[in-house]
C-alpha cells in the first residue's frame, strides 16, 4: 500500500522553487484574487455543522468570511504551477490561519488530449467540486452533501455522539465529516481525458484518502481512485457520473489500539453519483444524487466497541443525498435572477452488530433555500438568500446578504 507522507505546503515550496528554476525569464506569473463578505443571522439552534451559522455568531454579523490569492505560473511550453492560499471563517465563525487549498503543477499539451496533473488539485467527483468560489455559484452554500456534518469521523469511524447528538460546535477532530469535503480539493495523482472532443471527457484521480476527507495527508496506508464521466450531449445539457472508493481513516492517537487489532485499510468509503445541468432561454436547472457507504467500526465514546472474539465491531452505513437547483434569470433586468433549491439527505437504517436490530444511526435532514441574485459586473456578484430546514420551525433558519468578489 501506498504511504503519503508530502502535505500541500511541503509540495507548493518545492513545486514553486522548480518553477522559479526552470521557468524561462520571458514566463510571466498571473496572480488573482477573490473576497467575500457577508452578513448572516441564524435561528436559536444554530450550529455550524447544521446549518452554516456558528452559534455565538447566530445574531447579526458582519464579516469577511473569506480570502483568497491565487497564482499561475509557467514552467515551460507545456508545464505550469498553480496554487491558492486561503483565509476564512469555516468552522467556528473567526478568521482561521491562512492555508494553502490548491498547489499542483499541470501538463497540458494542445496537441494531446490528456491533461495530467500532481500535487492538491479539485477532486473529480460530483458538480460542485468544480465550482470551488463563491463568485462561480449560484447559491451561497454547498448542497448538504458537502455541509451537514454526519456521524462518521476520520478519526473515530462511526461515532454516534458527532452529528447531530452532539451540542459542540465545529472543532476539527471533535465532530463528524461531512459526505463529501466541503472544500473540494483532494492530493494525489490526477488528470482529465477527452475522449471525444466537446462530448465525452473522463476526470480521475488517484489520491490519499477517498472525498469525504480534508486531509492534505496520511500516516496510514490510504489509497482511493475517483472519477467522473461527463457527457454533452448538446449545448444546453451536461451529464456526469462520478465514482469512488478508497480507505479514509487516519492516524491518531486516540485509535491507536484500534490499529493494534485490525488493519485500517479495511475501512472504506464507497461514493457513486450522478450531476445534470440543464440550461434553456432563461431557465437553468442543476441536480446531484449521491449515495455513499461506509465500512468502519463503531467508537463508542471511550473506546472502539468488540466482538466476543475481540474484533472490532464492523458497521455497514449508508446515505443518499439528493438537491435540485432551478435558477431564473430575467430578461428585463440583465444580471438578477431568482433560484431556488430542495434538498435531502437521507440515512439508511443499518445492522447494529450489537443488539441485532435494525438502527437509525444519523438524522435525516431536508432544507429549502431561495436566493435573489445580482450580477453587478462579471467578477462582482451580490446574493440575498434564506434558508430553512427540519424541524422547519424557524429554529435552524439562516439568512444571508453577501458580496463575492473575484479580481
Amino acid at each position: 500500500m501506498i504511504k503519503s507522507y508530502f502535505n500541500a505546503t511541503t509540495l507548493l515550496c518545492a513545486i514553486l522553487f522548480l518553477g522559479v528554476t526552470a521557468a524561462p525569464s520571458s514566463a510571466q506569473i498571473q496572480w488573482n484574487g477573490s473576497i467575500d463578505f457577508e452578513l448572516n443571522q441564524g435561528g436559536e439552534d444554530s450550529r455550524f455543522i447544521t446549518n452554516g451559522v456558528p452559534s455565538k455568531y447566530k445574531e447579526a454579523q458582519l464579516a469577511i468570511t473569506q480570502f483568497n490569492a491565487f497564482m499561475i505560473a509557467p514552467i515551460s511550453q507545456n508545464f505550469f504551477f498553480e496554487s491558492r492560499l486561503q483565509l476564512d471563517t469555516w468552522g467556528n465563525g473567526s478568521l482561521n490561519d491562512p492555508r494553502i487549498a490548491l498547489a499542483s503543477i499541470t501538463w497540458d499539451d494542445p496537441n494531446r488530449s490528456v491533461i495530467l496533473k500532481a500535487g492538491r488539485f479539485v477532486s473529480p467527483f460530483g458538480f460542485y467540486s468544480k465550482r470551488p468560489l463563491s463568485v462561480d455559484r449560484v447559491f451561497t452554500r454547498l448542497p448538504l452533501a458537502y455541509t451537514n456534518f454526519t456521524n462518521i469521523s476520520d478519526i473515530r469511524g462511526y461515532w454516534p455522539q458527532a452529528g447531530n447528538n452532539t451540542n459542540v460546535e465545529y472543532d476539527e477532530g471533535n465532530v463528524g465529516l461531512t459526505t463529501l469535503y466541503f472544500g473540494g480539493y483532494t492530493t494525489g495523482l490526477g488528470g482529465l481525458w477527452e475522449i471525444q472532443q466537446d462530448r465525452w471527457f473522463l476526470d480521475f484521480a488517484l489520491t490519499n484518502n477517498t472525498p469525504i476527507s480534508k486531509a492534505e495527508r496520511s500516516s496510514l496506508g490510504n489509497i482511493a481512485a475517483t472519477a467522473r464521466l461527463q457527457f454533452n450531449p448538446n449545448i444546453y445539457w451536461n451529464q456526469g457520473f462520478s465514482l469512488s472508493y478508497g480507505n479514509f481513516l487516519q492516524d491518531d492517537p486516540i485509535n491507536e489500539s484500534g490499529q493494534e487489532q485490525t488493519d485500517f485499510s479495511s475501512f472504506t468509503q464507497f461514493l457513486i453519483g450522478t450531476d445534470y445541468l440543464l440550461s434553456f432561454t432563461y431557465f437553468e436547472i442543476v441536480g446531484e444524487v449521491v449515495y455513499s457507504n461506509w465500512q468502519v467500526p463503531r467508537f463508542n465514546g471511550v473506546a472502539f466497541s468488540e466482538t466476543t472474539n475481540g474484533e472490532l465491531e464492523t458497521y455497514s452505513l449508508s446515505n443518499i443525498s439528493t438537491n435540485i437547483d432551478i435558477k431564473y434569470e430575467s430578461p428585463r433586468y440583465s444580471g438578477a435572477y431568482l433560484a431556488i433549491r430542495a434538498e435531502l439527505l437521507h440515512f439508511l437504517e443499518a445492522d447494529d452488530p450489537q443488539s441485532n436490530q435494525k438502527i437509525q444511526w444519523d438524522d435525516n435532514v431536508e432544507r429549502i433555500t431561495a436566493v435573489i441574485g445580482y450580477k453587478l459586473t462579471r467578477n462582482l456578484i451580490t446574493k440575498l438568500s434564506f434558508s430553512e430546514q427540519t424541524p422547519f420551525d424557524a429554529s435552524a433558519y439562516s439568512f444571508r446578504i453577501s458580496l463575492n468578489a473575484f479580481f
